[in-house]
């Protein structure tokens, strides 16, 4: 799908030093991180331990009910369950507070509901699974909740008390819980771990919490803005990643061929936050929180394998699932949202399937699997269509819903689903517009190719974690001239391209590589000229560090 390049800024500087001021000008410009201040906290942004809770957003009174209900658990030994979530940021959470409340000898267990046995969420299912097995007396619950009427009710019924610990929407009136910590400024982990920091405060009187690296995996790994609070987590939780000496991290890291001592977001996103949601997805989340919490390497090694496996049979699942959602959505290009649906799709990678929707059409996608009496859908938005509020507005055809603006999940009768279809479409019809339906790639600032190099890579480093709200910078360069190019990886589905600059440092080649753009191989050969649009990364190949352009989007220019 083409896109629309809206380009911020272009550099028109003579001296290599001034171009380089004004590239990262633009780029602190485009962040809105405009007076000294700003570019203070943003550079050197301040450890989560010093975070006052009001600039987190929670509130200290509930954070006080919440202390003094546990206090009480403590002091009579009562069991106490956490009531976790099947994602990496769940799993994460129910760790955080697992491993705290276990550190001060607290009788504590985890539960996390196997995706296809309950609602998602606090369930009345889920409750009575656990008093099958215990009768405990309190349950917290931890990236979810905020929304959980039925199930909190549930547990006031069963005499269980509730502390609800969340970070997603909540409506008008919040369930009855005996406390709320409650913020939509973070992450479900970065809640839980607020939350651990109090309570090892009034408890321990001194100390630090000391699972922050698992809050950076959670945060970065449920895509929140990467800014203020979450900069925070993710920038020295990364660190303590890199340092960290948990048996079941360091093995993922192995098996997914990660340097934790390089650690970067990209990773975490992409390699290492994946094989924890796949036993979540396709099988049994409880063990990724094994992994996570043993310290037994041996175990460590199996449970890593497995989740491996998972993973890769989450990839072909996904891959199969999105070929036959094609058709269906092929169907649907004139409508401003695409609904799919199918008895044969797995709950587990719906959101999955919805979001490679996303990027293939640049539309809100809703993606469903389809069940007897009632089906389970996961959506991802665009810009503009604000899905929870729009599910909440037809919030008497489903059985659940939660979410943010982007994404939201729901849980539906299955005879309601041609109903939420054509709501929906009719929604979307109504609120976006066709410019709204265009692809846009912001692009920081056009430079010339002899801009880059190793003091501008540096300078753009400084800028990481990278993430949502505060992408990888993106560049433009017009007019650059292929030198090389060929078709790389599976089914050659890529490019990497080998361009011609006039650097006097780089023997005047500069590497690229354009994932998903092989099918240009057809239309280009060396000698061809185009507009890129680009970021800049550091590659490593054979211990050999060098600069590669992470091509996002090509033009073709004409041949003169």
């Amino acid at each position: 799908m083409t896109k629309v390049w809206h380009v911020n800024q272009k550099v028109s500087g003579k001296s290599s030093k001034i171009r380089r001021q004004q590239i990262i000008a633009a780029l602190l410009k485009n962040r809105r991180l405009l007076t000294k201040p700003a570019q203070k906290e943003f550079f050197q942004p301040p450890h989560p331990q010093d975070l006052d809770l009001k600039t987190i957003g929670i509130s200290e009174s509930q954070v006080k009910k919440a202390l003094t209900r546990l206090k009480q658990a403590l002091t009579q030994k009562q069991l106490i369950y956490i009531y976790g979530d099947y994602d990496a940021d769940g799993i994460t959470a129910t760790a955080i507070l697992w491993e705290t409340l276990d550190r001060l000898g607290a009788k504590v267990l985890p539960f996390i509901p196997l995706r296809g046995d309950a609602t998602r969420g606090l369930s009345v299912a889920g409750i009575t699974t656990i008093l099958k097995k215990d009768k405990p007396a309190l349950i917290i619950t931890v990236d979810n909740g905020i929304v959980s009427f039925k199930g909190a009710r549930f547990a006031k019924k069963e005499g269980i008390d509730l502390i609800i610990s969340d970070h997603h929407v909540p409506q008008k009136k919040l369930p009855p819980a005996t406390a709320v910590i409650h913020t939509t400024l973070t992450s479900g982990a970065g809640v839980a771990w607020f939350f651990a920091r109090e309570i090892v405060k009034h408890f321990l009187h001194s100390g630090s919490v000391t699972t922050l690296e698992l809050a950076a995996l959670g945060t970065i790994a449920d895509m929140v803005p990467l800014l203020s609070v979450n900069r925070s987590l993710a920038f020295h939780g990364l660190n303590d990643l890199r340092q960290t000496s948990r048996p079941g991290l360091v093995t993922l890291a192995r098996d997914a061929g990660v340097n934790l001592k390089t650690l970067d977001d990209y990773q975490v996103s992409f390699l290492l936050s994946p094989r924890l949601n796949a036993m979540g997805r396709l099988h049994q989340a409880l063990d990724s929180l094994r992994l996570l919490c043993t310290r037994d390497k041996a175990r460590a090694k199996k449970l890593s394998r497995d989740l491996n496996s998972a993973n890769l049979n989450r990839q072909d699942l996904t891959r199969k699932t999105f070929f036959h959602a094609l058709d269906q959505a092929k169907a649907q290009k004139n409508q401003n949202l695409i609904f799919v649906s199918d008895p044969s799709y797995h709950d587990g990678i719906v959101g999955l399937v919805a979001s490679q929707l996303v990027r293939s059409f640049h539309r809100p996608a809703v993606v469903v699997a389809v069940g007897e009496s009632q089906s389970k859908g996961s959506a991802r938005s665009i810009k503009g269509f604000n899905l929870i509020k729009n599910f909440q507005s037809l919030s008497s055809l489903f059985l659940e819903v939660g979410g943010h603006k982007l994404a939201a999940g729901f849980t539906a009768e299955t005879k309601n689903l041609p109903q939420i279809k054509t709501r929906l479409q009719k929604v979307a019809a109504e609120s976006l517009t066709p410019e709204q339906l265009k692809p846009v790639l912001e692009v920081d600032c056009e430079i010339n190719l002899t801009d880059v190099g190793w003091q501008l890579y540096r300078e753009i480093s400084r800028f990481a974690p990278f993430g949502f709200d505060n992408p990888m910078p993106v560049f433009v360069t017009r007019g650059v001239k292929l030198d090389r190019l060929r078709q790389v990886g599976k089914e050659g589905k890529h490019l990497q391209l080998i361009l011609s600059t006039k650097h006097e440092a780089r023997n005047s080649k500069l590497g690229g590589i354009a994932f998903g753009f092989g099918q240009l191989s057809a239309s280009l050969s060396p000698g061809a000229t185009v507009d890129l649009a680009y970021a800049i990364d550091e590659n490593v190949w054979n211990n050999q560090k060098s600069l590669q352009l992470k091509v996002k989007d090509i033009i073709i220019l004409p041949r003169h």
